[in-house]
């Protein structure tokens, strides 16, 4: 094949590659939302999640840049010789900075943008722990475990319905009732969900079916049961807070 066939396909590649890199950042920036407060059905397009998006932007990324690495393989000579021709003696040194210079960039948008700035605490996983929290203050002041931020323990526990044992009589701990097992007991045990738990030991301890609970979270319905919690909330993008909220509701309307 010609050498100018290859740099037309070549070209050709890369101008679809960027078409798509383009589109794709559009989409991700403007259209899918993300954050565990955002609905799920939010976070698609076309039948696939935010997160396949991601990947296929990152594919395409990709062979972007092995494109690009042949575009200057096979424009090296005339590369070669309009550098010479620019900066004469010195075009080996002005080549090594335009490289420099093209790896660093990223860099210079890292050193003036602000460090650990603190509305990123509560974007994503924390924002939506935050508003779930503030959802339980207002029904019956009841307020959730803390959880872990990022970097802590990977599945953190949630607690049932707890209040703050400052806000109790001893009249109210000593008639409290708690939701334990999908019924209402005296004791003093607690239902605890942890990511390590399967939709069907959420349905056994609850006796909620668990196609209820995957629609009041506005998830697919034909989730394995022995799915543990963990992996679907990666999967899906929900927190255990919000799945604590929604089978509490749907405890409450039994």
């Amino acid at each position: 094949m010609k050498k100018t066939n290859w740099k037309y396909m070549v070209d050709v590649l890369m101008f679809l590659a960027m078409i798509g890199i383009i589109l794709i950042g559009l989409l991700l920036a403007f259209v899918l939302k993300e954050g565990p407060a955002i609905k799920e059905s939010d976070k698609f397009f076309l039948g696939l999640h935010r997160h396949q998006w991601t990947h296929i932007h990152l594919y395409l990324s990709l062979a972007f840049t092995a494109a690009l690495v042949f575009h200057l393989i096979l424009e090296w000579s005339w590369i070669k010789g309009k550098s010479q021709k620019l900066f004469k003696a010195a075009w080996r040194p002005a080549l090594g900075l335009i490289v420099t210079g093209a790896v660093l960039l990223p860099f210079a948008f890292w050193a003036f943008l602000p460090k650990n700035a603190p509305e990123y605490y509560e974007f994503g996983f924390g924002r939506g722990q935050v508003r779930g929290q503030a959802a339980l203050v207002e029904r019956d002041r009841r307020l959730p475990a803390p959880i872990e931020a990022p970097g802590g323990p990977a599945e953190p526990s949630v607690k049932i319905r707890e209040r703050h044992t400052e806000e109790k009589t001893t009249s109210e701990q000593e008639h409290e009732t708690k939701l334990v097992s999908g019924r209402l007991e005296t004791d003093q045990s607690e239902f605890v969900v942890t990511g390590r738990m399967t939709l069907r030991q959420v349905e056994a301890k609850t006796g909620i079916p668990a196609g209820r609970i995957l629609a009041q979270m506005g998830l697919p319905g034909h989730l394995s049961r022995a799915e543990a919690l963990g992996r679907l909330r990666r999967r899906y993008g929900f927190t255990l807070v919000e799945f604590r909220t929604a089978v509490e509701a749907l405890m409450e309307k039994k």
